[in-house]
């Protein structure tokens, strides 16, 4: 490579020199022009040609080196696989050494296999002891594990009832946004007019119940002598629908107004004239039918 190289060179600068002196001397000729082109392009093309060699060399060196690495890799896990085997190995040996050693040990009546015997037993005891251990243990988080699945469900069983709750409520004040202002006025005034309707009758009920005033003013007994009984009964009583233009032109109280009554028994009044002269707020007013069946039926239904 390295003499091909330099032939060229030498070709190269023959060719320059060529050039040059012709043209110190004259004007090149074509000819010889193209001639030096295509030397030159000879030359890169061999150039290209090697670079290209040069290239594809180096693919092979990567995919070598990739090989080496993971045939070290498999190696080094070999030899750690290997490692691990002989220490298990010679753990196994160990443990069967020591465990003949104690086996020929407690063959001999001597203290030190009692001693031997007693830590085994206590060994073994420990063991069952964890192994009970473990088994509470598992039960206790079995149990824990139920606790926590009851909770979750209950959790989830409260979850649905929020959004049940959630839903109605949305339901409740869907229609209440979608009922009419209309329907929400009558309702109101139906509701209005039954209660009057009721607390009419109720308050007609307790004007029939309650009492009457007294309907006669007596005289005072200190003022006036007890009349004879032989005499005609006379009582004053105040006249309630008289005026108060009345009351002026008498020049006194309606009461000293006497009122003599003929053709009836010895000291009793006569009711009906009395009933006859009261305004008519003082009346009695007759039970309508709505009234005697709500005091029939012993109050509001």
């Amino acid at each position: 490579m390295a003499a091909a190289s330099e032939g060229e060179e030498d070709d190269v600068g023959e060719g320059a020199l060529k050039l040059l002196g012709e043209e110190g001397e004259s004007t090149p000729d074509l000819l010889t022009l193209f001639r030096i082109k295509e030397q030159i392009s000879q030359q890169l093309m061999e150039y290209n040609t090697t670079v290209n060699a040069g290239e594809e060399g180096i693919p092979d060196q990567a995919i070598d080196e990739k090989i080496m690495e993971s045939s070290i890799e498999v190696l080094e896990r070999e030899m750690d696989e290997m490692e691990i085997s002989y220490r298990n190995k010679t753990l196994a040996l160990q443990r069967i050494q020591v465990a003949d050693a104690l086996r020929n040990k407690l063959m001999d009546e001597d203290e030190d296999s009692k001693f031997i015997r007693d830590t085994t037993k206590h060994i073994i005891m420990l063991s069952t002891a964890i192994l009970q251990s473990e088994q509470q243990s598992r039960e206790l988080e079995e149990k824990l594990n139920e606790v926590k699945r009851s909770r979750i469900a209950l959790k989830r069983a409260g979850e649905c009832k929020l959004a049940q709750i959630r839903d109605i409520k949305r339901k409740r004040k869907a229609e209440l946004e979608n009922m009419k202002v209309g329907e929400i006025l009558e309702k109101v005034h139906g509701d209005l007019q039954k209660k009057i309707k009721i607390t009419t009758i109720v308050q007609n009920v307790f004007q029939v119940v309650k009492p009457h005033a007294p309907l006669i003013k007596f005289p005072d007994r200190k003022s006036t002598p007890k009349p004879k009984m032989q005499d005609p009964l006379q009582s004053r009583v105040p006249p309630l629908h008289a005026s108060s233009a009345q009351i002026s032109a008498g020049g006194g109280p309606p009461s000293h107004q006497h009122i003599s009554f003929s053709g009836r028994t010895q000291g009793t009044p006569d009711t009906v004239e009395l009933v006859r002269t009261l305004p008519q707020k003082y009346r009695r007013k007759p039970l309508s039918s709505e009234e005697m069946e709500y005091i029939q039926r012993g109050g509001p239904e």
